[in-house]
């Protein structure tokens, strides 16, 4: 496998704290958490193949080819150690990775993550596969009602076109629809038990893609691990005041 030139910011000094996002977003979905711990932190972000401005290469994808790529970029900036935050398939990512790096990572934490592509969350992918063959437009407007909830479509209307909009003229679909079958190929179920960092999973009470049930699931197969649960969001935890309380829960976690 060939390694990308990533896309990546640093900012900050101290304890590193790493970044992964989810599918078809890019390193700006942690703008809001990365402002406000760089003051006391390393905070390093990165665009995965494919997304934002990292190129996607010709390799095929896997969820091990993030993970490699991430591996790359630590070593590039002389990193030894750090806490990892994933979001959906960027925690797919932050697992694989602490599967296969266990000395670098200090600690997890795991948003709206996935271990495995189970029945319910195949179909799901495969959704959002037939959409994006249509259209990036088809797909987004495919995946906001299983992101957020119906108030905030409704009381973020024009935002929520802009941002359409937006992602629509960067949107990458090839590498969308690559990672979608990376995650549909992904299964790290059994090797969960090797995890014994300090690992905080963040779920959504009413996600739809990464189901509260399968959350306590991860839970139950990584040992030194704790689930909070948000009852107002489904699968974008990072949405209205959450913004605070989860800025708030890492600021206790990376104590």
């Amino acid at each position: 496998m060939n390694n990308v030139d990533l896309h990546y910011t640093v900012e900050g000094s101290g304890e590193t704290i790493v970044f992964v996002h989810g599918l078809s977003d890019n390193l700006t979905y942690w703008e809001f958490l990365a402002s406000n711990l760089r003051h006391d932190y390393r905070v390093v972000r990165f665009d995965l193949r494919g997304h934002g401005q990292t190129e996607l290469g010709d390799d095929e994808i896997s969820i091990e080819s993030y993970t490699e790529d991430l591996h790359g970029l630590l070593d590039d900036l002389n990193i030894d150690k750090i806490n990892l935050v994933g979001f959906s398939m960027g925690g797919a990512v932050a697992l694989d990775f602490a599967v296969r790096y266990p000395d670098i990572v200090s600690s997890l934490v795991l948003m709206a993550c996935f271990y495995k592509a189970d029945e319910h969350s195949e179909i799901i992918l495969n959704q959002w596969k037939d959409a994006l063959k249509i259209s990036f437009n088809e797909f987004y407007d495919l995946i906001l009602p299983m992101v957020v909830c119906p108030d905030f479509i409704e009381d973020n209307k024009a935002e929520i076109e802009m941002l359409k909009d937006m992602a629509s003229k960067s949107a990458n679909v090839r590498a969308y629809i690559k990672a979608i079958d990376a995650c549909l190929n992904f299964d790290i179920g059994d090797e969960l038990s090797n995890i014994d960092v300090p690992t905080l999973i963040l779920a959504g009470k009413y996600d739809e893609i990464a189901s509260l049930k399968s959350q306590k699931e991860l839970q139950g197969k990584i040992r030194n691990s704790r689930l909070i649960v948000f009852d107002d969001v489904r699968h974008n935890l990072l949405i209205g005041e959450n913004n605070e309380k989860i800025l708030n829960i890492l600021k206790k976690e990376f104590k």
